[in-house]
């Protein structure tokens, strides 16, 4: 009942700032419900089919256009088998929650249609992301990011830093501090975000994320970094890019990403490129990488509830030609999660590799 969930991964946003637009991590969760919520069921799904309370909040399950909780029609069911099911022919009933996790709960009928969703119950309060940067930057010189406005409102707790500068969806710089840097190889408008990740460690939901945004115009010439792949918007500025063995976490409860090997151009185009996925349910993870729109490698791997898989991304031969003529490739790689409750789980991160 309480399998782990976050605050950062399904598909809603929320919060609004001064100087930056704030919203909730894209594949976040939905905003924490003020009035006990109620969610509504026709043909083979729940709507919404996610929800956030605090602990002693009730769900109400309500049938649209006569569809009730009847055997032949949809049966109510919980993972957890402390909490009743419903198999009458009434369309409404409601649960009371009581303590912190995720509880899942499907139509018996349409489960293998993906009629399938959660209960949130969490005390935590997400992060409040803020950042400073100048609206306008020139290409080839360094802009100095600063996300030391950002708090959690929780005593005790921690945050981390994630900034995707050049708006692509990807997280160009992962630190426990506040500031960084980033110098743009091409003019444009770029959206640059942070994600700021508290430490809440409740069982089955932390840790929790919020995002911001702030739009910077760029202007200037096109630069083209020394032995790079060029078309990218730019690269962090961190002393040892590219030696990088270890992604930290990537993604959350549901699926969670490690790099497993070198990331040295030899080593990649000998053996593939060594990802660690670890998931908490039977699922199937493919793993992408490209650069730019190219597909150099993909790899699938079967994954189970019971511990990590590795999966390596065998180079093609344009990934082979890349890497054998240029000293740096920067590379996207792409995790999506085929699981059973159909929410295709989608993880992007940038990999530098170098000679």
């Amino acid at each position: 009942m309480d399998s782990a969930i976050s605050w950062h991964r399904h598909r809603w946003r929320g919060l609004a700032g001064s100087a930056a637009v704030a919203a909730l991590a894209l594949g976040a969760l939905p905003d924490l419900a003020v009035a006990d919520p109620n969610i509504s069921f026709r043909y083979a799904s729940y709507s919404p089919n996610v929800v956030r309370i605090n602990p002693g909040q009730a769900v109400t399950w309500t049938g649209d256009a006569g569809a009730t909780f009847g055997l032949t029609s949809h049966p109510l069911r919980f993972a957890d088998a402390s909490i009743a099911p419903q198999s009458d022919n009434s369309s409404s009933t409601t649960r009371t929650f009581t303590r912190v996790g995720r509880f899942s709960f499907f139509c018996a009928n349409h489960q293998q249609f993906n009629m399938a969703g959660s209960v949130l119950v969490t005390a935590n309060h997400p992060p409040v992301p803020h950042f400073n940067a100048p609206s306008s930057a020139t290409t080839g010189v360094p802009v100095a990011f600063d996300g030391s406005g950002s708090n959690d409102p929780d005593p005790g707790q921690s945050l981390t830093y994630a900034w995707d500068f050049d708006g692509d969806g990807a997280t160009d710089q992962t630190a426990p501090g506040p500031t960084a840097s980033f110098s743009y190889s091409r003019a444009g408008t770029y959206t640059a975000t942070l994600k700021v990740t508290d430490s809440n460690a409740e069982p089955s939901i932390g840790p929790d994320s919020a995002t911001t945004t702030r739009q910077i115009t760029v202007t200037g010439a096109t630069v083209t970094p020394a032995g790079s792949v060029p078309g990218l918007a730019g690269a962090p500025d961190l002393a040892a890019d590219g030696l990088v063995t270890d992604l930290g976490v990537v993604g959350d409860d549901d699926l969670s990403v490690r790099l497993a090997g070198s990331t040295r151009s030899r080593a990649v185009r000998a053996r593939g490129l060594a990802i660690r996925v670890t998931a908490t349910e039977h699922a199937v993870a493919t793993a992408t990488l490209t650069v730019r729109s190219h597909v150099i490698g993909r790899a699938k791997v079967r994954l189970r509830a019971d511990g990590p898989r590795i999966v390596r991304i065998k180079l093609n031969r344009r990934g082979h030609a890349l890497l054998a003529r240029h000293a740096r490739v920067r590379a996207r790689l792409r995790i999506v999660l085929d699981d059973t409750d159909g929410t295709g789980t989608t993880r992007t991160r940038v990999i530098t590799l170098r000679r």
